[in-house]
């Protein structure tokens, strides 16, 4: 059984066009998980012994990024822009030497600049799925 290095793990943003285009987001210091939940329907009824219960909605993660930060850089600008704008867009999830790719549809919820005395010029963001995670060949 393989492993693999998290560490070759790149985020993808869309670029539009058509076909879509994505562009890597680069100097990301560290990233969650991309995945979704779901939620538990209580359907238990009276005189039932055991609770039953029915699955719900499907719920995207949030996926916390924490990127050292160029303002020259167009893939940061974009998820600045991205941010302003309120609006969703296609990013995705690559693992080249894992054969790992997918794609969703988020949002981003939190937008941060700022740095340390001493560290780096960083960017956090945070981006809600909110659609499915689709495998891309």
């Amino acid at each position: 059984m393989a492993k693999y290095a998290g560490k070759d793990l790149e985020l993808l943003i869309s670029q539009g066009g058509t076909p879509e285009t994505f562009a890597v987001v680069g100097q990301v210091v560290s990233m969650g998980d991309v995945g979704s939940s779901r939620s538990l329907v209580d359907a238990s009824a009276y005189g039932d012994d055991w609770k039953d219960y029915v699955v719900g909605q499907q719920d995207g993660n949030e996926l916390e990024l924490e990127i050292a930060y160029d303002p020259a850089n167009t893939q940061h600008t974009a998820l600045v822009t991205t941010y302003d704008a309120g609006t969703k867009k296609n990013f995705e999830l690559r693992h080249t030497p894992a054969t790992f790719h997918v794609r969703f549809p988020a949002i981003v919820t939190a937008l941060a600049r700022g740095g340390e005395r001493e560290g780096l010029l960083r960017m956090t963001a945070t981006l809600k799925i909110v659609g499915p995670i689709t495998n891309v060949p």
